[in-house]
């Protein structure tokens, strides 16, 4: 999925109140790092954890591998963070459907640069499969149901396709429109998979960087689309590991859980 700058400013105007403090923590990082889109939503939303859990906590860099994903001060101790998101079993789906989404986005825009709208594309049962090189001719199909529609041209949808709302917009951008959206609540069993599966690399960052004294783990759940689970208020996600602290903190209302107390 392609971010541009545009949508890393909007991430930040999401959060009207606070977007100037947000601003300060997450640009001065993506403008120096040439960075991987996958990369650029990860220092967006290390940046509203770092806005939530404490004003006084710098990002210093966003090393690559071996490194932690951050290496952050705080308290005059530098940090070494991981950053993970919990997906469901259907990511696989949801990802293809997404990338077949933005990929048509990228064809209307090269076909026809002067037609600015906002496209919300919903898909029948939320499921498509295809493979790699039946994508461009789906995309295609795509494109020519949505600019037609645009144009008031009345033609049969994509079989794949329930529905296509259009909007006037300011640049051409299509949505994927999840039915069925929310995804199920997370549970302890499945958070702890997850945390064991990042404690294999500390003993590879502890031998590596010798100037980091604590590693921190922020876990993100809760993005409204049915692969991201919700936070269960009566599930008890407490569990010991080898991180000095691990937070859970859900993408959408930014609220954060310490795992370990």
């Amino acid at each position: 999925m392609k971010i541009e700058l545009s949508e890393v400013k909007k991430i930040i105007q999401h959060h009207k109140k606070e977007h100037t403090e947000l601003g300060k923590i997450i640009l001065p990082i993506i403008e120096k790092y040439n960075l991987p889109d996958k990369e650029i939503l990860e220092v967006c939303q290390i940046g509203k954890f770092v806005y939530k859990i404490n004003s006084e906590i710098k990002i210093l860099e966003k090393p690559k591998p071996p490194d932690p994903d951050f290496i952050i001060e705080y308290q005059s101790k530098t940090i070494g963070l991981e950053h993970t998101r919990i997906f469901t079993e259907d990511v696989i789906n949801y990802n293809k459907v997404n990338s077949l989404i933005k990929y048509s986005e990228k064809l209307f825009a090269n076909k026809f640069p002067d037609e600015k709208i906002f496209a919300q594309i919903s898909i029948i049962d939320d499921k498509l499969d295809y493979k790699e090189t039946e994508k461009r001719n789906l995309a295609n199909e795509i494109v020519t149901y949505i600019y037609n529609l645009a144009k008031g041209i009345d033609e049969i949808k994509p079989p794949f396709i329930s529905k296509v709302k259009l909007t006037i917009h300011s640049q051409i951008s299509f949505s994927y429109n999840e039915k069925n959206w929310q995804g199920p609540f997370l549970t302890q069993a499945r958070l702890e998979r997850e945390i064991r599966k990042k404690e294999r690399k500390i003993k590879n960052y502890k031998s590596g960087n010798t100037n980091i004294s604590e590693y921190w783990l922020v876990l993100f759940i809760g993005s409204l689309s049915s692969i991201s689970y919700q936070f269960d208020e009566n599930e008890n996600y407490e569990t010991n590991t080898e991180f000095d602290k691990v937070f859970l903190m859900t993408d959408f209302d930014a609220e954060i859980t310490m795992i370990n107390k």
